[in-house]
């Protein structure tokens, strides 16, 4: 895949339950506005944990078996998007934190591909959380040089 892809909406999964919204919300996105989609997971193999768990089993195959299930899951999300006509790429790629924190890679990935926009869930942790182990979602709303589209895990209280 070229750098610097123009004309794209860019849509950042984790495989947690807000993925299938982000999924969704980036095919409309794209659809709405005439754009290619790219789908990306940043896997980190090297650190004990994967997203908001630890790994169950960090030996070399179940790794693998990891891997293999997120490959899995990036063909149809990157398959039910070219059933609706979308021009679709999905991606893996490695992040190096041996702490399971994609941040770094992700904003190398937007740097890299020069998306229109973004779209990412978030996961409403409170603020010593994200103080001790970071935010995603706020570093890239910092940093993105395009709008950034935050897609909730959970829908917001009624007052």
């Amino acid at each position: 895949m070229p750098s610097g892809i123009s004309n794209s909406v860019l849509a950042f999964v984790d495989f947690s339950e807000v993925t299938p919204a982000v999924a969704n919300m980036a095919m409309k996105l794209a659809m709405a506005l005439h754009k290619q989609l790219v789908l990306i997971h940043v896997v980190t193999p090297d650190a004990d944990s994967e997203g908001e768990g630890f790994r169950k089993n960090v030996s070399r195959e179940g790794i693998a078996a990891e891997l293999h299930r997120n490959h899995l899951a990036m063909s149809v999300m990157e398959a039910e998007s070219k059933g609706r006509g979308i021009k679709t790429t999905s991606l893996l790629v490695r992040g190096r934190s041996s702490r399971g924190n994609p941040t770094s890679k992700m904003l190398r990935e937007i740097v890299r591909l020069k998306p229109d926009f973004i779209v990412m869930g978030t996961h409403g942790h409170g603020a010593l959380h994200n103080l001790l182990l970071g935010s995603a979602s706020a570093a890239v709303v910092r940093k993105a040089p395009c709008p950034v589209l935050l897609v909730p895990s959970k829908p917001p209280k009624q007052s």
